[in-house]
């Protein structure tokens, strides 16, 4: 156990109350016999006793303790590993958030998972010892001392002959009247002698296996009752009869105070602070202190939620937990229809939401019908086949058994205390509410999370167009000419109406230009944000008036299917205007125009209610644009003549747009209401913006060394390209000749020497376009093509398209599993920072043995969203600090800089996947010869960093490094043939 806490800590200084819980998920607590009462039993027992997190026997694994917390895990972990466990228990113990930085191939997933489940399981047995040493102690109280006054009057009859025989005394006293001169009524103590049950499932057990209730105590029984009657035996029995009903009344306040174990813990203590209450021992006293402070206000265990950037990615996690970790957990996965639907028509359908819903309320989805069949499958329960399932595995079984996927993960979700999702669920409120996730006091991780700035102020942003207001304004006409709320719909009407109008308006003065777009943004320095919307009859009354008809209408929708006729087989929500009306299905608005309205409340109640919190955090645009469907729809008369719609299609979209400055508006509320969050990615450095963004305090950091040795990798910085010209890739110079020559002779002097295969990014598109069609002309790009087959990552390609490049370049890089040979010819890939390639690729082993990077992928600088979120930072910052907290806002030039750093660490991680991973690092950029843009770089790369002034002398030393690791391979390749199988 020390020797796991030493080694924990050594690794890392190198590197309110929840809602209440399902039945499922209540805390149980364990029998005792009586023995077990005055002796509880060892803590073992609760962690194995009842735990829903269980260790499978199927996986051999090794327990460590680390942060007084028991950890199984698969095999001997790295340094970086035992800090990331020590790292993340301590944040869980301590209830605060925590960054953890660890480069890709550390185990990174393994050890979070092993961390979070360890913890989970240890807090559950926590949980319950401290439930059953309190229960024990309250009874130890209850024998010694008068119960609180919650608990109900004593009506035992000593307690009661004595305020009776003072009620005699005052008879002849002249009546007590109240402040306006009405008698007093007497105290009615009925309600007191009704034991009411608890509210909170987390009892439930407690008070059926520990509270006798009505029934005498055995000691009770034993030393009254039997007692043979001597002498005036009548007197006797009514004694006896008076002390069973002394028992009775006992345990009926008894069973009161457990089943409000917090508030007679506070009665308690509130009686500790003078004197320690007769019964009890200092030890009892501090056990009480640590359930009041650690246990009394939880009703429940924390869930956790593991989030990723992509479904791709929770796959890969709930993989690691089934195949490496020995936990065994109720878990489920979130997705989304279209991933999970089975069935055939809405599979089909352009909106797969739509048809699923339409389908489902007209009772015609018979894997609706049946999802429950799903949850109570064998394979999924535990130790089947499948509990621990990915989304894949649930289809498969889904259509096995003709049930719905969707419905049943929602339902094995209510009951699950591990929860994957993309991190977009967690997120955004409406899909979170949408998802039924509750995140008050349960554990948040999201891994990649290098993006999650990025993605929070796109979760609180929306952006409208007039086409969908269109639509909006048509339904709701109809609805109220259906009589359908009508007065509800009219009000929408007006509102979109407004609102598309105003975005039309030919007078609105575009502030921003560029090719194709421009843009109008608001505040102005003579107008506000609040101003403007009043314009447009936003104000607070009419946002809570809007909420209320959203409401109406949202419930009228969800009435609608218990009103339908199932034989009813009508489909479509808007039927034609030939259908009788009889035989229409009720009528609704659509879901895309549900989700309209749903939007845009989300934004209004964020600027104009809870006294403008987040007004200034926004900013509104309206963006006009060229209508990208008068080039799909083709003319008027073709349209016609394929009996399509005849309308013309407008020459312009015109956008309405809420841009959120800060991502805060909505990771501040997940802050709030979380117990623990956790961000997590291989690259998240540099570290400085996330609490100052996300408004939210990060007690800790953790920035974990590779577990790759630095002998096995090669980082360096070359300033000057063969021609002795310097290698800066600034905008200035990207249109130069000379500086695209010494590129294009430096990478085809490289990949001359390079084994297998090459990454290489650029800043842009447009730069990797000018460079490939100079370098047609010079020859470099035919020279390069001599060594390496070139693969470009496609400006805008589709994930079809990019998977197939991706197979492609796999494919040609195909060879024998145990080959340690270099390939004839290898491949390069030419792509841009922030593209599909730098996010989330595993380029392992041979795919890339060498990565070059060109230039610093500052954004945009020209971008409307950049100009406005550096202006924003400006206005909000603080001159001239250097460290910033949850308190404090970065400047926009801080800001700037620290995404294109952020961008480089998130391309240089697609190399050097894993322990025995080996490959070259070339920055073709001399700014980072400057030791300030080193420091930005990874932890695991800052300090092996070298800069060469000439590109001979960095060539020389590379292919030095090729030649060595190559021959090295061949030679552990060979004694691994000829050496025993080691089964460890």
């Amino acid at each position: 156990m020390a020797a796991a806490e030493a080694a924990a800590a050594e690794a890392e200084a190198g590197d309110s109350q929840s809602p209440k819980r399902t039945a499922s998920q209540a805390i149980e607590l364990p029998s005792l016999s009586p023995t077990e009462e005055n002796s509880p039993p060892p803590f073992d027992q609760y962690l194995n006793a009842k735990n829903r997190v269980r260790i499978s026997p199927d996986i051999k694994c090794s327990t460590y303790f680390i942060g007084g917390v028991q950890i199984h895990f698969p095999f001997s972990p790295y340094p970086s590993q035992l800090g990331m466990m020590n790292h993340m228990i301590r944040a869980l113990n301590g209830s605060h958030n925590t960054m953890i930085e660890s480069p890709t191939g550390s185990g990174k997933s393994l050890a979070l998972l092993c961390a979070a489940l360890g913890w989970r399981r240890h807090f559950a047995a926590k949980v319950n010892q401290s439930k059953v040493n309190v229960v024990r102690i309250i009874r130890k109280f209850a024998e010694h001392n008068p119960l609180p006054d919650f608990c109900g009057p004593d009506m035992s009859p000593d307690a009661i002959s004595k305020p009776l025989a003072e009620k005699e005394s005052l008879k002849d006293k002249p009546t007590p009247v109240n402040s306006i001169g009405t008698d007093q009524p007497e105290p009615d103590i009925k309600p007191h002698l009704e034991v009411k049950p608890d509210d909170s499932e987390d009892f439930v057990e407690s008070n059926r296996r520990h509270i006798p209730h009505s029934k005498p105590t055995i000691s009770t029984i034993k030393s009254d009752t039997f007692r043979l009657p001597t002498g005036d035996y009548k007197s006797d029995l009514k004694g006896s009869s008076q002390k069973t009903s002394q028992a009775n009344d006992h345990n009926r306040r008894l069973g009161v105070a457990l089943s409000d174990m917090s508030q007679t813990t506070k009665h308690i203590l509130d009686i500790a602070k003078m004197r320690i209450p007769p019964g009890l021992d200092a030890n009892d006293v501090s056990i009480l202190e640590d359930y009041r402070d650690n246990y009394g206000q939880s009703t429940g265990i924390p869930r956790i939620y593991f989030g990723s950037r992509t479904h791709k990615q929770v796959s890969q996690l709930v993989d690691e937990l089934r195949k490496k970790t020995p936990y065994r957990v109720p878990m489920a996965v979130l997705g989304s229809r279209k991933q999970m639907c089975i069935h055939g028509k809405a599979r089909k359908a352009a909106s797969v939401d739509e048809m699923c819903s339409e389908l489902k309320d007209g009772n015609m989805c018979g894997p609706y019908a049946r999802f429950r069949q799903l949850i109570g499958a064998r394979s999924l329960s535990q130790g089947g086949e499948h509990e621990i399932w990915d989304i894949e595995d649930l289809v498969t079984l889904g259509r096995q058994k003709a049930s719905c996927p969707y419905y049943a993960s929602r339902d094995l979700a209510d009951a699950a205390d591990l929860i994957f999702c993309p991190y977009n669920y967690i997120l955004d409120p409406s899909v979170r509410e949408a998802a039924g996730i509750s995140l008050a006091n349960n554990v948040i991780i999201l891994d990649e999370a290098h993006n999650i700035e990025g993605a929070a102020r796109d979760a609180a942003s929306k952006e409208i167009t007039d086409i969908r207001l269109s639509i909006l304004i048509s339904e709701c006409d109809k609805m109220a000419n259906m009589s359908v709320l009508p007065d509800k719909h009219m009000r929408i009407s007006r509102m979109a109406a407004s609102v598309c109008y105003w975005l039309q308006n030919e007078d609105n003065t575009y502030e921003f230009r560029d090719y194709e777009s421009q843009t109008c943004v608001w505040p102005k320095p003579d107008s506000s944000l609040v101003s403007v919307l009043a314009q447009l009859s936003f104000t607070p009354h009419s946002v809570r008036q809007l909420e209320s008809d959203f409401n109406a209408i949202e419930a009228y929708i969800k009435e609608l299917p218990k009103a339908k006729d199932p034989t009813n087989r009508l489909g479509g929500i808007f039927q034609s205007e030939t259908d009788h009306v009889s035989e229409r299905l009720p009528l609704h608005l659509s879901g895309p125009s549900m989700r309209l309205i749903g939007e845009l409340l989300s934004v209004l109640k964020c600027i104009l209610l809870d006294d403008g919190l987040y007004e200034s955090d926004y900013k509104v645009a309206i963006i006009r644009a060229p209508n990208p469907m008068r080039n799909h729809k083709g003319t008027r008369n073709s349209r016609q003549s394929r009996g399509g719609d005849t309308s013309e299609a407008p020459y312009f979209v015109n956008t309405l747009a809420f841009w959120a400055m800060s991502p805060a508006v909505v990771f501040a509320e997940i802050s709030k209401l979380s117990r623990t969050i956790v961000l997590t990615s291989g690259t998240l450095s540099p570290l400085d913006s996330y609490a100052s963004e996300l408004r939210t305090a990060f007690k800790s950091t953790l920035e974990a060394n590779h577990v790759v040795e630095p002998c096995r990798f090669k980082a360096m910085c070359i300033k000057t390209g063969p021609s002795g010209g310097l290698l800066e890739g600034k905008y200035k110079n990207a249109d130069m000749l000379t500086f695209q020559d010494d590129l294009g002779q430096a990478i085809a002097s490289i990949a001359a020497h390079c084994p297998d295969g090459m990454l290489v990014f650029v800043t842009s598109y447009s730069l990797l376009n000018k460079l490939l069609a100079r370098w047609t002309v010079t020859g470099d790009l035919a020279r390069i093509e001599e060594y390496k087959e070139v693969f470009t990552e496609g400006q805008g390609s589709s994930k079809e398209e990019f998977d197939e490049l991706l197979n492609s370049y796999r494919k040609l890089m195909r060879k024998e599993p145990d080959s340690k040979t270099p390939l004839e010819r290898g491949a390069i890939m030419f792509a841009v920072y922030r593209g599909k390639v730098s996010e989330g690729i595993d380029f392992s082993d041979h795919l890339c043995r060498t990565i070059i990077n060109i230039g610093i992928p500052y954004p945009a600088f020209k971008d409307v969203k950049v100009i406005l979120k550096r202006e924003y930072n400006d206005l909000h910052c603080v001159p001239n600090q250097q460290e910033y907290s949850s308190g404090q806002t970065l400047s926009g030039s801080k800001w700037y800089v620290i995404q294109a750093f952020r961008a480089i660490n998130q391309a240089l991680g697609r190399c050097l996947r894993h322990k025995m991973d080996w490959g070259a690092i070339i920055m073709l950029e001399s700014r980072f010869s400057y030791s300030w843009n080193v420091s930005q770089l990874s932890k695991w790369i800052r300090n092996h960093v070298r800069v060469y002034d000439g590109f001979s002398d960095a060539r020389n030393e590379l292919e030095s490094f090729y030649d060595i690791r190559i021959q090295e391979d061949k030679t552990s390749s060979s004694i691994a043939v000829h050496s025993p199988v080691d089964d460890e």
